[in-house]
């Protein structure tokens, strides 16, 4: 919390010198830079390599643990809502290979997250501080994330449905025809389709210009929706915002629907479906 508003913080001090300062940087500066009497370094959040190793593991466990917080308590906080037919062949068992893959794209996020917190401590297109929260960068920037973002990603999702492709990577997350497990069959996807798809929200995130209280929930809904959409739960945003069955429609017709947070780019592209008899 500290670091999002930028507030200095006053810190035991050292003996015999000034009082060390919990310094948060300016806009495009960096993030962190803070000092301790009892380690004597100096931790800059965008750089890993001033960080200890237990630091590293904190960070990677926290992450880690964010991906189990997808898959266990998102389905909780909605269980109360109907759940969609299944129509075609539930994948039951989760082979080797499955398995492998949701390991290595786990750990491969660690990485994402970590860059993402570079960006958003180095980039001037990033804004910090509550003095600088605008409509702007907030309520504007939010929404415009997930449109450029779908805007790249259905670019990207339709090439990975072009013939001879298809069968070398997306193939492997198709296997699932009836989605159920969220955040697992989200994750069950070839590496090289995964990385590509989360470095999109980066890309985004670059083009967007935003708060970092923006950036962050972008992040965190990114998890929440991506894992939603591969859950039986009929969840419907209002005014054609977001609905679980446009994806969820496209594991059991893949030429339709590449979106994944928004159909606006499926519309404008022709390659939008509903499911008629739901």
């Amino acid at each position: 919390l500290l670091m999002l508003l930028r507030l200095p913080v006053r810190v035991a001090p050292v003996p015999g010198g000034p009082p060390a300062l919990l310094h948060m940087a300016s806009v495009g500066r960096l993030a962190m830079n803070a000092t301790t009497s009892s380690l004597g370094s100096s931790l800059l959040m965008h750089d890993y390599t001033t960080w200890s190793w237990s630091q590293r593991a904190v960070f990677a466990t926290i992450v880690l643990l964010g991906y189990e917080f997808m898959h266990h308590v998102v389905p909780l906080l909605f269980r109360n809502v109907n759940k969609l037919p299944v129509k075609g062949k539930h994948l039951d068992e989760l082979s080797f290979k499955d398995w492998s893959f949701i390991a290595f794209n786990r750990l491969t996020g660690v990485t994402f997250v970590y860059n993402c917190l570079q960006y958003m401590s180095l980039s001037t297109h990033v804004a910090w501080g509550v003095r600088n929260l605008t409509v702007m960068n907030t309520l504007v920037a939010l929404p415009a994330l997930f449109v450029f973002y779908d805007f790249f990603y259905c670019l990207w999702h339709r090439l990975l449905h072009v013939r001879g492709l298809y069968g070398l990577v997306h193939k492997h997350h198709h296997k699932q025809v009836v989605p159920t497990r969220g955040n697992l069959d989200a994750m069950n996807v070839h590496p090289i389709e995964f990385i590509v798809g989360e470095y999109l929200h980066l890309a985004a995130m670059m083009v967007v210009p935003a708060h970092v209280v923006t950036c962050v929930t972008f992040i965190v809904l990114l998890g929440v929706l991506t894992a939603l959409n591969h859950t039986r739960y009929d969840v419907n945003v209002p005014f054609g915002i977001f609905s679980v069955r446009w994806h969820d429609l496209h594991h059991r017709v893949p030429q339709s629907n590449y979106g994944q947070y928004t159909m606006l780019w499926d519309h404008l592209w022709g390659s939008y479906r509903e499911d008629k008899e739901e």
